[in-house]
């Protein structure tokens, strides 16, 4: 006969050894009650790059001394308004207040910028002003053609002659002391100041005009009329010629 107290003690040991399996189950599969699941954390982003400020361009921005972030910003373009408008019959009869306004303040009479003698003035100008456009610069003579001849061929040589001021001498085309000229620009800055208006480009010419030994040539006591001519380029360039009788 089997010993019954010897199957009681194998079957103990079968059912301990059940137990233990399953446990070892259980603990191999991370699952079953009782149990807590502990995950890795997934990395974040790094921020080792500091803080990000959602601008698409990070070379954009530089860091300077004391951790200071500087956005570097493109140049600003240089403003310019068209050429075309700009209407040089408008900076002529600009300039020919101008003039006049300046006699006047220093009690000299005005002068006449109506009549034959002034329209002629007025082509004869502007027929310079359009010469030094072309040739691009400014200068009395162009192609060979000083003032006095300029007025030859327009027929004032001998009625545009004066006594001088004092009356000492007689004033004509000779050595171009009846003409002025200049240059400015219409649009853009000149001399330090952005001229947007007929009445700006003409200030300039004029302030040009007497500011330096020429202006005598604007202020003969004697003369009476004037002419001015003026050519704009598509360039914005402005070049003016002014001839008195």
């Amino acid at each position: 006969m089997v010993n019954k107290a010897a199957l009681s003690v194998l079957g103990v040991i079968v059912l301990v050894s059940m137990g233990v399996g399953v446990l070892i189950g259980m603990q191999i599969g991370g699952g079953g009650a009782g149990t807590t699941s502990m995950s890795t954390p997934t990395p974040g982003p790094s921020t080792a790059t500091g803080p990000s400020d959602g601008e698409s361009n990070p070379a954009a921005r530089t860091t300077i001394p004391g951790g200071e972030v500087e956005t570097v910003q493109p140049p600003e373009e240089e403003q310019t308004i068209p050429a075309r408008r700009f209407e040089a019959k408008e900076i002529r009869r600009s300039v020919k207040r101008q003039i006049n306004q300046r006699r006047t303040d220093r009690g000299l009479s005005e002068l006449l910028t109506n009549g034959q003698v002034a329209k002629k003035l007025d082509t004869m100008a502007h027929n310079h002003s359009v010469a030094m456009a072309d040739e691009g610069r400014v200068s009395h003579a162009i192609d060979g053609v000083f003032s006095k001849e300029r007025y030859r061929r327009a027929g004032l040589y001998s009625s545009c002659q004066f006594n001088s001021n004092p009356g000492t001498y007689v004033v004509n085309a000779e050595g171009n002391r009846l003409e002025v000229i200049g240059h400015a620009v219409a649009g853009r800055t000149h001399d330090g100041e952005f001229l947007s208006t007929e009445k700006e480009v003409a200030r300039a010419i004029v302030d040009d005009w007497f500011s330096g030994i020429n202006r005598n040539r604007l202020l003969y006591e004697n003369a009476n009329q004037i002419g001015i001519g003026i050519e704009v380029t598509q360039d914005g360039d402005v070049y003016a010629t002014g001839n008195v009788c």
